[in-house]
């Protein structure tokens, strides 16, 4: 019973603070017309918090190897929800790029002890399968950060998509706290491998640059999925970002298949990647021609869910390799340090990338980057033997 408790907290913590993220998003349309940012400050703020969130799960990562989890957890909640609601004041530029960067290393002490308890309290396969599903918090944050924000904007104000989704992390925070103390990590007790010998991993440091490839797609269509929309067909914000649901929602059905496609691919993530970034470069071809906001939602919504299975066998599955050596957490934090790297590189290059060239040049680039990854995968990892490793 304490096991199905910690994984409900579990998941209702790392959706929380995707509503805790989702927010910047869905609010930075009212915060570029009423001219208190431009779409620039927009990509640093998304920039910086890739960038931090990014460095925060490289050493996060290794500390949640062997540090009580619900140190991690509760702590990093709790600091969410403190630099979320001050940044609902609206401070001046220099403020909010700060307290987002805080949101963003708060944010980053979670995933680690959640894969690392998932070891400890299951077998392997039934980790990986509990640690897949628990990937699919991205989707359902999302989709209640976009609900709750329209909502907000709309009723109360821009301030309280902020405030509110602060004060749900704060509660979740407590809750953690008291929940989930006297459980210990996956590698508390084992000899790890360093840092250094994980770096010097050919298997690891070449999974890196299609992790980092995909990390700039996946934040970066959450980030301008609501300004693409309400910019490029005129909407209103509640219509467009209601339509917007559908690109979440897919997020979720992505990584449900991705178990189909896994058991398919004889249990190697690597062939899921790679079907994920094919069908990446289709659809990124395709958003370059405009034709309609549902068309163009609909395509947006196919690459988020490709993009999500590919997310899935990097964080969600191939750590556990690790599991014997006790480093599935240090594990998972160098492939998010690279996918957020990823992600930051492509929020500050796109903000100023939009402003002067369109949304088209970073459809394109989408494209190329997935052919990257794409050829990468094929090349270097052992898709072609369907081998388990």
């Amino acid at each position: 019973m304490k096991r199905k408790i910690i994984y409900l907290i579990c998941y209702l913590a790392y959706s929380s603070i995707y509503i805790a993220r989702v927010n910047l998003s869905m609010a930075s349309p009212t915060l570029v017309s009423t001219e208190m940012l431009d779409t620039e400050k927009v990509g640093l703020l998304f920039g910086a918090f890739a960038a931090v969130f990014a460095v925060g799960r490289l050493i996060n990562g290794i500390f949640s190897d062997k540090a009580q989890p619900f140190i991690m957890i509760s702590g990093g909640l709790l600091l969410c929800a403190l630099s979320n609601i001050l940044f609902g004041f609206f401070p001046p530029f220099i403020g909010m790029l700060l307290l987002w960067s805080v949101n963003a290393y708060a944010q980053s002490m979670l995933w680690g002890s959640m894969i690392s308890m998932m070891s400890t309290l299951y077998d392997e396969s039934t980790a990986k399968k509990r640690t897949a599903f628990l990937s699919t918090t991205v989707a359902v944050g999302n989709i209640i950060g976009i609900l709750l924000c329209i909502w907000l904007v709309a009723n109360f104000g821009v301030k309280y998509a902020f405030i509110i989704p602060g004060i749900i992390t704060l509660v979740l925070g407590f809750v953690a706290l008291f929940a989930m103390h006297g459980v210990s990590p996956c590698g508390g007790d084992k000899k790890h491998l360093t840092l250094q010998e994980l770096l010097c991993n050919k298997e690891l440091c070449t999974l890196c640059v299609p992790a980092f490839l995909h990390g700039i797609l996946k934040e970066n269509i959450s980030n301008w999925m609501a300004m693409y929309v309400f910019v490029t067909y005129t909407v209103d914000l509640g219509s467009s970002a209601y339509s917007l649901l559908l690109i979440p929602a897919f997020g979720f059905v992505g990584r449900v298949v991705h178990q189909v496609l896994y058991r398919c691919a004889n249990e190697n993530e690597h062939r899921v990647s790679f079907v994920g970034f094919a069908m990446a470069v289709a659809f990124s071809l395709m958003l370059v021609f405009k034709v309609s906001a549902l068309y163009s939602v609909l395509c947006l919504t196919m690459l988020y869910g490709v993009i999500s299975m590919i997310n899935t066998s990097f964080l969600s599955i191939y750590p556990h390799r690790y599991r014997h050596e006790g480093n599935v957490s240090s594990v998972g934090g160098i492939i998010d340090f690279v996918t957020y790297l990823g992600a930051a590189a492509g929020s500050v290059l796109y903000g100023t990338l939009i402003k002067h060239f369109g949304y088209s040049a970073m459809f394109i680039s989408f494209a190329i980057f997935s052919m990257l990854g794409m050829i990468i995968i094929f090349k270097f990892a052992d898709i072609k033997r369907g081998k388990k490793q």
